[in-house]
């Protein structure tokens, strides 16, 4: 097995399709509090649970 190593002041394939997508986001409009809790949640969390995206989508309001 082999494992991928990522050079120094690279990032790895996905963050850099998530950082595309949060700049597209931001561009388009969506709110800087959306756009903030998305990068928390799928960059330096790395947290991709339904959950997780959810709660990062609606803020506090998806809290139960």
């Amino acid at each position: 097995m082999t494992t991928a190593l990522i050079a120094e002041g690279t990032r790895d394939v996905p963050t850099q399709v998530f950082q595309k997508f949060l700049q597209a986001l931001g561009e388009a409009g969506a709110g800087v509090e959306l756009v903030v809790r998305l990068q928390k949640t799928l960059i330096e969390e790395r947290a991709f649970s339904e959950r997780a995206l959810k709660q990062a989508v609606l803020g506090e309001e998806s809290q139960p």
